[in-house]
């Protein structure tokens, strides 16, 4: 089948666009983190929304009786073509780092702003209405196609987990929800808390999650006023209020930790410079404020995959113990457990601290000459005229991981100026048209036999 793009983007993009708007404007990010804990309202909402908009086109439609995901069927092929995407976000975080309301998406210099824009709610209705368009206009795919929706990517998966216990897997498929052209290689997540008793003189806490940049925390303990004259010598925004002092960083995704300004590990950092002695604040200051490798620990850990990352999204420290967690990113050839945790424990138990393991999420690894890589680097060079691309690995962690066969295909186009659970997050509408041809044009080539 020819995919006519002025008929695709002329009579499709504009309703997906609106369509995107109405979602993103539905804050459906997890309120409790425990596991287990019921779906909130409002990601039940979005959840409903999709899958309601599928079935008004005809699909098969399922949500899941605890609303932990949802999917919309079209066709009967014996084999199943999955497109997973997720409906749930990050938090907003701080609301006064938003030039807009973050659930009221606008449109400006050609960009759509608001949470979840680019992650992921804007490339699932591009690929939603991508493949309206086909339908429409009579392609039919040798798979069943299978639209799956998660609702706790950002935090601990539980919905994938649930479809893959309960539904049936994907024979192939794609999640876009990582970059372009094609990401053949997902690293490794491992998730770790340092832990610790000690009496302290100071309080602090900050952060959400495990997978983000943490932005802003808050301290109370002595030297408030050296602490905040070190930080603003080094550039670092901090103020005082009820008592606290706050300290401003600037939040990143946790495959881009270097993109962001920890405000942990600079508050942590100007404690030990100004002379507080506390095991954690110790232990940051010389091993994991701005080694973004941690070299000193491990080595060099890097491969064709790229280097390790590290990432701090929580800190807590109270008078009697603390927390503060990190967020690797394990290039592909390493093993995870004996070349990261296990010499993390070691480590750590040696400076007094001690280490639990949260959870290691497995990689992803496609070869660059498989038929998936090959068919998409095609459509993707055909739309984009970059011939001289290649498949990329990355740091992210996607469904891609959930199930077998599942490769992540964008839809971010540029990985250094990822705006994903970044402050004002957007996607720009040019952006967002070629993502929409690039999933029609891929969508022919996936889904029939040859």
């Amino acid at each position: 089948m020819n995919v006519e793009k002025e008929i695709l983007l002329g009579q499709y993009f504009d309703q997906a666009l609106e369509e995107t708007k109405k979602i993103v404007a539905i804050p459906s990010y997890r309120r409790d983190l425990t596991y287990g804990a019921p779906v909130h309202e409002d990601t039940k909402k979005v959840l409903d929304h999709c899958v309601e908009l599928l079935n008004t086109f005809g699909f098969k439609t399922f949500i899941a009786p605890d609303y932990r995901y949802g999917y919309a069927d079209y066709g009967d092929g014996d084999k199943l073509f999955g497109i997973i995407c997720h409906l749930d976000v990050v938090p907003a975080g701080n609301i006064d780092e938003w030039e807009t309301n973050p659930f009221e998406p606008i449109i400006k210099d050609g960009k759509l702003i608001g949470r979840g824009t680019f992650d992921d709610k804007g490339p699932t209705m591009m690929n939603i209405f991508a493949f309206k368009y086909l339908i429409d206009n009579g392609f039919e795919p040798d798979y069943k196609i299978r639209f799956i929706f998660g609702t706790s990517e950002e935090t601990n998966w539980e919905c994938m987990e649930a479809y893959v216990k309960n539904e049936q897997l994907c024979d192939l498929g794609y999640v876009p929800d990582g970059h372009f052209p094609v990401v053949y290689a997902e690293k490794w997540i491992a998730d770790v808390d340092l832990i610790g008793n000690f009496d302290s003189e100071f309080e602090l806490s900050g952060g959400e999650v495990y997978n983000a940049v943490n932005d802003i925390v808050k301290y109370k303990g002595p030297k408030q006023n050296e602490i905040a004259s070190w930080l603003k010598e080094n550039s670092i925004e901090s103020y005082e209020s009820d008592g606290y002092l706050f300290v401003k960083g600037v939040s990143a995704h946790g495959s881009l930790p270097f993109k962001g300004v920890s405000a942990s590990t600079w508050l942590l950092k100007a404690i030990h410079e100004n002379g507080i002695y506390h095991p954690l604040s110790s232990f940051v200051s010389e091993y994991a404020h701005l080694n973004f490798d941690m070299k000193e620990i491990f080595g060099d850990l890097s491969d064709e995959t790229g280097d390790l990352t590290a990432c701090n999204g929580i800190v807590s420290v109270s008078k009697t113990d603390y927390r503060f967690t990190i967020n690797f990113r394990i290039p592909c050839t390493k093993d995870p457990k004996k070349d990261v945790v296990e010499v993390l424990e070691k480590f750590v138990n040696e400076k007094g601290l001690k280490m639990k393991l949260s959870s290691i999420e497995d990689r992803v690894y496609f070869p660059k000459d498989s038929d998936v890589v090959k068919n998409i680097m095609e459509v993707y060079k055909e739309v984009t005229g970059d011939l001289k691309a290649e498949p990329i690995a990355i740091g992210g962690g996607t469904f891609a991981k959930s199930m077998p066969n599942m490769i992540a295909f964008g839809a971010e186009f540029d990985l250094n100026d990822s705006t994903m659970h970044a402050y004002n997050e957007y996607v720009k509408i040019d952006d967002l048209k070629k993502m929409m041809e690039i999933y029609a044009k891929s969508l022919v080539k996936l889904t029939k036999f040859k």
